[in-house]
């Protein structure tokens, strides 16, 4: 049965914020690589999103619990995904998943006002292209505590990438969007990280503030990102930007449960 698109729109805009990445997900581009679930539960409906453009599949899930819980238990699951779930949901699904990894407490934060932060002299920050990828993945191959895993080249075709080169062309730095939701006029940051030996430099913050302003000239009404709870000096340079807490979240690799 083809799923009622329009309905699970109006779901996710019920938290719009929380459910930017699914919203973002409805574009033509990535219908391929999702599988919706709707459920009508006794106190509310609920959806759930499949998402295979990444290895693992994105799991995510909004809506009332209950819902949720009769959603999962009619729902194909695959041996192994990521998960991006509320805690309330996140619990509903240790029936089904024993998971890989301690997993990542993480904070959902939202632009509520453009404050004015002094910006570093960063000479070489420049946009990034879809040439740049494998730049930018031997970046990130430098490691430490939290190093993006969630990046893939094609975020770059329609993404927004900013990067601070050293004299040689070097990528020192690097930070860009997950996704755009166009028609919600929505965009979340990801994919920050700096080179271990190049960080307090300003970098970080020269590089978000490249990527909202381009962000808020293509007419981006919503601008998230994700940090960890624990990455205090990160949320600290989001909080002086603007950013502030909208709700809590967990991300974790599960593999599927036997019997």
């Amino acid at each position: 049965m083809q799923a009622d698109m329009a309905a699970i729109r109006q779901i996710l805009l019920r938290d719009p914020i929380w459910s930017v990445y699914a919203l973002a997900d409805l574009q033509p581009a990535f219908a391929p690589y999702c599988r919706w679930t709707m459920v009508d539960g006794v106190n509310g409906a609920a959806v759930l999103l499949l998402f295979s453009a990444l290895q693992p599949p994105i799991f995510f899930a909004t809506g009332d619990t209950e819902a949720v819980t009769e959603a999962l238990a009619g729902a194909e699951l695959p041996d192994r995904l990521y998960v991006t779930l509320r805690p309330v949901h996140y619990a509903l699904l240790d029936h089904y998943y024993q998971w890989v990894d301690v997993p990542h407490h993480m904070v959902r934060m939202v632009l509520r006002e453009h404050l004015p932060v002094p910006q570093p002299d960063v000479p070489n920050l420049v946009r990034l292209l879809p040439g740049d990828a494998a730049a930018i993945a031997a970046l990130y191959a430098h490691g430490g505590a939290f190093t993006p895993d969630s990046f893939d080249a094609y975020q770059l075709d329609d993404g927004v990438f900013y990067g601070v080169r050293d004299e040689r062309g070097t990528l020192l730095a690097v930070g860009g969007t997950h996704i755009i939701a166009h028609a919600e006029q929505m965009a979340a940051i990801g994919n920050m990280y700096t080179h271990p030996a190049h960080r307090g430099k300003g970098y970080t913050r020269a590089v978000l503030a490249a990527i909202v302003a381009d962000l808020q000239a293509h007419k981006m009404r919503t601008i998230v990102l994700n940090v960890d709870e624990n990455n205090g000096a990160a949320r600290r340079i989001y909080e002086r930007y603007g950013f502030r807490v909208h709700c809590s979240l967990i991300e974790a690799e599960g593999v599927k449960r036997v019997g």
